[in-house]
């Protein structure tokens, strides 16, 4: 039997002929057996699903239910113009109620297309689209849906839009709201062609300028008593009604990339009588951009999705093409006769049928052969925007999770001037999923492309950061990540660390499974060169009692070791044999020591003091007391020398003077008053206090001071040459010994002169003459 006469006549008398409610199949497909329409119910609205329950009668007790469900059913509904008006949906649900004498009742649910976006659960990433776009590409995977937009506004493109473990029904729905788009359902009439395959309904997305279609049919409906022996519908029933809403808004963003604090307020028009400013705030981070005057945009749809239900209309009737998301005039109310026309926000039918049956009651008890609807409205000039814009915006994020950090093709690292990343969950399918992803089902390249096209630019945390200071660390490609949302903002992440897997293990590797000799006492830094064959290296130590420190590089095998010395490999983390204490400094290159002002080498050894030393930077105290008594010998020995009319260099003696006073802390060698504003004075001893008699000491010049209370050996089996540009000041307090393998020679360009005070000089040849000439 085809669709239209398993629809027409029943043997047994049932016939959907000159009836109230008829029911047939949208697509002019067969069901599996005649059915007529008993009762028709259920509710329909802006930024809402409709759901129709249709009652139906057939002489067949065992339809099998699998048949209906998908298939898209016509209910229509006759009008008082002799006229029908059509409702479709996909029928979602189909049950059976009972049967007596003869006849079954059967209840079918009817939905739009745009319900089946609720059975499908995706996560996704759209890039770089406005929210057209993405509603757009999301419904392309649904083709019997139509769709179209009415939206004016601008809609500013985002870098991301994350759909994760959502419904497409969800994430539609989250994203209309937050752009301040709604959304309206249109039915073709029986006198519309629609295109083959795709339902008889169809989508409508509007913004809040979008002006709203009259009524189908004619946009006057009058208030009027509803009579059997009117030829016009009417409105029995109209009243409004008002409530307390918060009548202003107040926004605040935040543009890291211009460290911008974005904002605006809003104050509503509307008369809000004696109530003070009800302002809602709301400070949602990056939730709007600085650009386009987008916070005024926003704010503006905020205050207009609160004044909404600030008065709203409810009323009853039997107007049969009251649909909502349309206008209506009101005509014949005492109370509305100039501002008169509505917008409907939802409306709730109820119609059945005069068809006999013995078959149990169910629903509400509505007069056999008659039509009610109740509904609510607003004024015509009130802007429709979704109410979930005005509300805090929901998590999107569960917790933190982690990701792969991708980039460009053959790089080791792509990144930004701003420190950002590319990064790629597991959850991400698509043709460069992460290694063991799948492919998306719908979409071949999918959301994963697996290269620095993937997401958008993620910030990378860092435990300091500021203006051009702080640690940078740049995650570099097939890193693990652990990445966390602002505000639990999907489209928000920010990678907060780097994380060690399975196959990519610490540097210093310890502990269980590790073959490692110790239990986790080195830690550090080591990184590797972006071909892999050079490294940097900080590594702590913290060996009970081998505490030490290594500062290291591959150049020239370049490294500073400090304290317990022991042998260990760059990239291992066994710990080696001792090879001393101290500190070590070395390289296979060159090195250099320093100072612009000073170099003090020393070996006399300085106490601890808890974490410091008990002594100050340039404390040369042991080599200050030995040119002392150097200077006060030459004193003495050439005073002695002077009587014995010897010749001698004073201006050697008074270069050791001034050397004397550039070091000591009682002359000039110190600091006078306050360095960087800290008092540059002593401790007193055993106490906080400073000393204002003993100097913190430095060197006046810019002089190489070498001290040793052992010895000091120069050796080298080349050359040693000693150069002084003014004095050579040279003292021993006990003997002086210079020997030369071949020739030793003393030049002098003035004078030369020897003195001994106690023993005599001898000049001794032993295989030649000794000559004293003198050329005057």
């Amino acid at each position: 039997m085809d669709i239209a006469s398993a629809l027409g006549v029943f043997g047994t008398g049932l016939s959907q002929h000159a009836r109230l409610l008829t029911l047939a199949s949208a697509q002019d497909s067969s069901l599996p057996e005649a059915l007529v329409p008993e009762r028709f119910s259920g509710r329909e609205g802006v930024n809402e699903l409709y759901a129709f329950e249709v009652d139906a009668l057939s002489t067949s007790t065992n339809l099998d239910l699998n048949q209906f469900i998908g298939e898209e059913l016509t209910v229509t509904l006759l009008q008082a113009d002799g006229s029908r008006r059509a409702w479709h949906g996909i029928c979602t649900e189909a049950a059976w109620l009972g049967a007596d004498g003869g006849t079954a009742r059967y209840r079918l649910l009817l939905e739009p297309a745009l319900a089946l976006l609720r059975l499908r659960r995706d996560s996704y990433i759209f890039q770089d689209k406005n929210a057209q776009d993405i509603v757009t590409e999301l419904l392309a995977d649904y083709p019997q849906l139509r769709f179209e937009f009415d939206v004016t506004q601008t809609l500013e493109p985002r870098a991301i839009c994350t759909q994760y473990r959502e419904s497409d029904l969800e994430f539609l729905q989250r994203l209309l709201a937050s752009e301040g788009l709604s959304w309206r359902f249109e039915h073709d009439q029986p006198d519309e062609q629609s295109t083959d395959g795709q339902a008889k309904h169809r989508l409508v997305i509007f913004d809040s300028k979008a002006k709203a279609p009259d009524m189908p049919g004619g946009a006057e409906l009058r208030f009027h008593g509803v009579r059997a022996t009117d030829s016009a519908d009417a409105i029995d029933q109209f009243a409004a009604r008002r409530q307390v809403r918060a009548n202003a808004v107040s926004i605040s963003s935040w543009d890291p990339a211009q460290l911008l604090a974005p904002g605006a307020e809003q104050l509503s028009s509307l008369d809000a009588g004696e109530l003070p400013a009800l302002a809602v705030y709301d400070g949602g981070g990056e939730r709007i951009a600085s650009a386009s005057g987008q916070p005024e945009q926003v704010s503006q749809l905020m205050l207009q999705a609160l004044e909404l239900d600030n008065k709203v209309f409810e009323g009853e009737g039997a107007v049969r093409q009251l649909a909502a998301g349309h206008v209506f005039a009101l005509t014949q109310h005492e109370r509305y006769a100039d501002d008169n026309r509505f917008t409907v926000l939802w409306v709730r039918h109820e119609a059945r049928n005069n068809v006999p049956s013995q078959v149990k009651k169910t629903g509400d008890l509505i007069e056999a052969g008659t039509y009610r609807n109740s509904f609510g409205c607003v004024r015509e000039a009130v802007a429709i925007v979704p109410r979930a814009i005005a509300a805090p915006q929901a998590a999107t994020a569960l917790g933190p999770q982690t990701a792969i950090v991708v980039g460009a093709p053959g790089a080791v690292a792509t990144t930004t001037r701003d420190h950002q990343v590319r990064i790629q969950f597991a959850w991400q399918r698509g043709q460069g999923a992460n290694p063991g992803g799948i492919a998306h089902d719908t979409d071949a390249k999918g959301s994963a492309p697996g290269d620095d096209s993937s997401g958008t630019w993620v910030r990378v945390a860092e435990a300091l950061a500021g203006p051009n200071w702080g640690s940078q660390f740049t995650p570099r490609i097939g890193t693990e990540v652990l990445v966390d949302f602002i505000d639990n903002d999907m489209d928000r992440p920010l990678v907060v660390a780097q994380l060690y897997t399975g196959s990519d293990q610490p540097p210093y590797a310890a502990g269980v499974e590790s073959g490692a000799n110790h239990a986790g006492t080195l830690s550090g830094i080591h990184s590797h060169n972006f071909d892999g064959g050079g490294y940097n290296q900080w590594q702590l130590d913290d060996t009970p009692g081998q505490v030490r420190t290594r500062l290291a590089t591959s150049s020239a095998a370049t490294q500073l070791n400090l304290g317990y010395l022991i042998q260990q490999a760059p990239g291992s983390a066994q710990r080696g044999a001792y090879r001393g204490s101290g500190f070590e400094l070395r390289t296979d290159a060159w090195a250099v020591v320093r100072g612009g002002e000073g170099v003090l080498l020393t070996t006399s050894a300085r106490g601890a003091q808890g974490s410091g030393v008990a002594s100050t930077q340039m404390d040369a105290a042991e080599a200050v007391r030995a040119l002392q008594a150097a200077q006060e010998l030459g004193k003495v020995l050439g005073d002695v020398a002077t009587k014995q009319n010897a010749l001698l260099s004073k201006e050697a003696a008074k270069a050791q003077q001034d050397l004397l006073s550039h070091i000591d802390p009682k002359d000039k060698g110190k600091h006078d008053g306050a360095v960087n504003g800290q008092e540059a004075s002593k401790a007193q001893s055993g106490a906080r206090a400073l000393d204002a008699a003993q100097p913190v000491e430095k060197f006046a010049e810019p002089l190489v001071l070498m001290d040793a209370p052992a010895s000091i050996n120069w050796a080298t089996p080349a050359s040693t040459v000693l150069f002084a540009g003014e004095q050579l000041h040279w003292t021993s307090q006990g003997d002086a010994h210079l020997t030369a393998a071949h020739t030793l020679s003393s030049v002098a360009a003035n004078a030369a002169g020897y003195f001994s005070q106690n023993g005599g000089i001898q000049a001794i040849a032993a295989n030649g003459p000794v000559s004293l000439q003198a050329h005057t």
